[in-house]
């Protein structure tokens, strides 16, 4: 991972991220720029000190996988930072590499019969972990929820993981284990100091966002077709949630 470069962002072909682990380690700064296809076909982390930046346009297509416990996510790290700055004319998108498999049923949106949406397989990935060091309720260092072996939690209300600015997270929601399910994006401990706006979790199989405790504060927040609640909060959660 010491020498993990940057691909070509003129280079339309596939890059995976992951090369050929079942898991990668990002240890340097990098910045993934619109051009490349990228391919999630791991648990990525983002290590403590390390930066990834994400550039507006973006997607990134996590492939589904068999083998339980290895399903595609990114997770960043207490003290790792992500910058995935999206605009509404060039969001960042997280979705699973061919979402519609199996796709047969419709739910109406509202009062008007043309008004459907195709219930699009869920769980296909995981789906985005950000871990910081803003206080919880429990008893901290504490595992995350949806994947083993990392903690979240501390005494730094005003700690920061990055930016999440126009970002869409697509199918995901795979489970573990038995009621071990990872939401569309989860926030353990994260702190105030971390941007959240216009983001988006659709079609997933878990929650769309949960909040295990920390100090986060979010706007602009939507919630579509998830297989459980749209909005969680835990372990006393004292961020602000608008719009």
């Amino acid at each position: 991972s010491s020498t993990y470069s940057c691909p070509d962002a003129t280079n339309p072909q596939p890059y995976n991220l992951c090369g050929d682990a079942a898991s990668f380690d990002l240890t340097t700064d990098l910045t993934l720029q619109p051009g490349p296809l990228y391919i999630l076909a791991c648990q990525f982390f983002v290590k403590a000190g390390v930066k990834l930046t994400i550039a507006a346009g973006v997607t990134i297509y996590a492939i589904p996988t068999t083998t339980a416990g290895t399903a595609p996510a990114l997770i960043v790290e207490r003290d790792g930072i992500l910058m995935a700055d999206g605009t509404a004319a060039a969001p960042i998108t997280f979705t699973a590499l061919n979402p519609e498999v199996s796709s047969s049923s419709v739910v109406t949106t509202d009062t008007s019969a043309s008004s459907q949406a195709v219930v699009e397989t869920r769980g296909k990935w995981g789906g985005l972990i950000l871990l910081g060091n803003a206080p919880t309720s429990a008893a901290t260092p504490k595992q995350i929820e949806g994947i083993t072996g990392y903690t979240y939690g501390g005494s730094d209300p005003t700690d920061s993981s990055g930016t999440l600015q126009y970002v869409r997270v697509w199918h995901g929601g795979a489970a573990i284990a038995a009621d071990n399910e990872i939401n569309g994006i989860t926030f353990g401990g994260v702190g105030s100091g971390t941007t959240v706006e216009h983001c988006e979790v659709a079609f997933n199989a878990d929650d769309g966002f949960e909040f295990f405790g920390g100090t986060v504060n979010v706007k602009y927040l939507s919630v579509l077709f998830v297989g459980d609640d749209a909005f969680d909060s835990d372990e006393g959660y004292q961020g602000k949630g608008q719009f």
